[in-house]
């Protein structure tokens, strides 16, 4: 029973009489008494409810194949699964028996301070606790991500067709459609923001907005909590939480989707005369939503996977030089000149592939550009911006010296210094990615009869 199962959001603490009594006393204009709740808690697995979340039983995998011969020299082939990517060893989390002691020097932006240097923790430092506080575990403080009661295992269906056609000179073609769809896919989500109605729309820094979510009221927490909100006042952003009592509350969802659709190319020479080819081309667009762009959306953000690779090239060739016995140039040679000049090949992989996306991660940035313009390009000079990044800066007098852009100030603009705003530039774009793959693996081989069956290589 030590570890965390779910969240309750109507759990009833032990302040909660006693905080929303406070805040009804001198509630914030934007929440009415009523309204206003200091409930919820995480739940810990009991004899009724052994597991960390209920189990998924709803796995099922079914797969089809097919395969039609359309004449001696050319087949189709196509099929499809769903396939199911299980929880094994997840969900593990026992808060409550580690316990850390934050230290909060000010709760009112740094005009009187309740932590020093010198005295760190004036209230003592936190014990754990194990589950013997039920819902009231880590209350003041950030909750650490724990797994929903309804779980559900990510499912990914897949499906494939594609012609083989067996060319003149013992050459294969293959063309086909490869392309998935996942569902039921693990996200991370909050579920203690700031309400989006309270947050800035502004492309730039705004002032006002922050100022107004950082105003500080009586604190309806005071003497009632071991850390965290314990000061005479607390910000309204803290006042407009679903959860007050807590900092973050992270949790998972599992609605995330992707999408995978790729056309494949392949040709292949199979081994005969000395040599063999096999090169290959795939050509694809691999998106996803399972992120969100600001935690208080209610959808996804649509935006390329990380493994996104819109063009793929590989090959593979394998050349017996025409020397030694039963070669070309050489049949007859002697023992020796045949162990000198016989068994030499040359394999050579090659693999050119796009760069796949950069990702931004959280951070928000200003931006009064072209998405579509921004485009990655690498060069040896350091010196150089890998893209574009005049959007991301202002060109005013304001970051001028003698009429020209100061970089110094430009980095320093308050204007693209963003809080507590909606955030519209996205996590990954199209155009910037890593730089473009190009690898070749070439060997040189030499094959040494040792007798019988056994030989030696050497590369």
């Amino acid at each position: 029973n030590r570890n965390v199962r779910g969240f309750d959001p109507n759990a009833t603490l032990s302040i909660t009489s006693a905080a929303e009594a406070a805040y009804a006393a001198r509630p914030i204009p934007e929440i009415p008494a009523s309204q206003w709740r200091a409930r919820g808690g995480v739940q810990f697995a009991s004899g009724d409810a052994r597991g960390f979340w209920n189990p998924d039983k709803n796995n099922i995998q079914p797969r089809l194949g097919f395969a039609y011969k359309v004449n001696d020299k050319t087949v189709v082939r196509g099929g499809t699964g769903v396939y199911v990517n299980p929880f094994v060893i997840a969900g593990v989390n026992q808060m409550g028996y580690s316990q850390s002691t934050p230290f909060t020097a000010t709760q009112d932006r740094g005009l009187t301070f309740q932590s020093t240097l010198n005295n760190p923790y004036p209230r003592g430092v936190l014990q754990p606790a194990g589950n013997s506080l039920g819902p009231n575990t880590f209350l003041g403080q950030s909750l650490s991500r724990f797994a929903p009661i309804e779980r559900h295992n990510g499912n990914l269906l897949r499906y494939l067709v594609n012609l083989q056609h067996e060319l003149p000179g013992q050459w294969l073609f293959e063309a086909g459609y490869v392309g998935s769809r996942g569902y039921n896919l693990t996200t991370d989500i909050e579920l203690n923001n700031v309400p989006k109605e309270y947050l800035s729309t502004s492309r730039v820094r705004d002032q006002a907005a922050i100022d107004f979510l950082g105003a500080q009221f009586p604190n309806p927490f005071r003497g009632l909590l071991p850390t965290g909100f314990t000061g005479t006042n607390v910000s309204r952003a803290q006042l407009l939480r679903p959860f007050p009592q807590f900092n973050n509350v992270p949790t998972n969802a599992h609605d995330g989707t992707s999408r995978y659709d790729s056309a494949q190319f392949k040709i292949e020479k199979r081994f005969s005369q000395g040599y063999s080819v096999l090169a290959t081309y795939t050509r694809s667009k691999f998106t996803e939503r399972v992120t969100m762009l600001n935690a208080t959306d209610t959808e996804y953000e649509n935006r390329l996977s990380g493994s996104d690779v819109p063009h793929r090239v590989t090959t593979s060739i394998l050349y017996e030089l025409p020397f030694g016995h039963g070669r070309r140039w050489g049949g007859g040679s002697s023992g020796v000149v045949n162990a000198l000049l016989g068994g030499w090949s040359v394999n050579a992989i090659g693999q050119f592939q796009s760069g796949r996306p950069i990702d931004f991660g959280g951070r928000n940035a200003y931006f009064d550009g072209d998405l579509d313009a921004l485009k990655a390009k690498y060069t040896d000079n350091t010196d150089v911006p890998v893209f574009d990044v005049s959007g991301f800066y202002f060109h005013d007098a304001a970051v001028q010296t003698n009429g020209v852009d100061d970089p110094v100030k430009q980095r320093a603009d308050p204007r693209i210094r963003l809080a507590n705003n909606l955030r519209y530039f996205p996590s990954r774009v199209d155009g910037i990615r890593s730089p473009f793959l190009k690898l070749w693996d070439i060997s040189l081989v030499k094959q040494v009869p040792i007798g019988g069956r056994v030989r030696a290589q050497f590369n």
